[in-house]
């Protein structure tokens, strides 16, 4: 009992002594968003997928901005009115020394919502819809910025 007692003694201490600190690097891209919801929600999502590992992306500035659309749309047997919701992001990469454009362009990304009969639940099923989008457009911004700085070095 008293060795079990140990044992478990030294583990407690040895395994407690293996936690990863974690250290907070200076982002290297600059993301400029507006302050709403939706594009504080993209900035998040951006830098969570961003490896700052790369030295050669300490150059760059993007502006963004994020807009949505919502179209109606009827479903396959034509009783329902389904939505679809759009969302565009508008971005431009510029060089943080001369101050000039690299690259603009948009990104765009839609998600059909379902019909849901309470206006409360169309509200919520729109925030969640946008909520998604902008969570999916971050990630494809995060691309199109990684090979614009993989393309600018050769």
């Amino acid at each position: 009992m008293r060795i079990l007692v140990q044992i478990c003694i030294i583990l407690i201490f040895f395994g407690c002594s293996n936690i990863k600190n974690k250290i907070d690097h200076p982002l290297l891209i600059n993301l400029i968003v507006p302050k709403d919801k939706y594009s504080l929600i993209l900035k998040h999502h951006f830098y969570k997928n961003f490896n700052t590992s790369d030295k050669n992306s300490n150059k760059t500035t993007v502006k963004a901005h994020l807009i949505f659309n919502t179209n109606n749309a009827l479903s396959i047997n034509g009783s329902d009115n389904l939505k679809i919701v759009n969302g565009t992001v508008n971005f431009q990469i510029f060089d943080k020394l001369n101050a000039k454009v690299l690259k603009s362009g948009s990104i765009s990304s839609s998600i059909n919502t379902g019909s849901v009969s309470s206006l409360y639940g169309v509200d919520k099923n729109n925030d969640f819809a946008k909520e998604r989008i902008s969570k999916y457009l971050a990630s494809k911004l995060y691309r199109k910025i990684l090979l614009n700085i993989k393309n600018g070095e050769n």
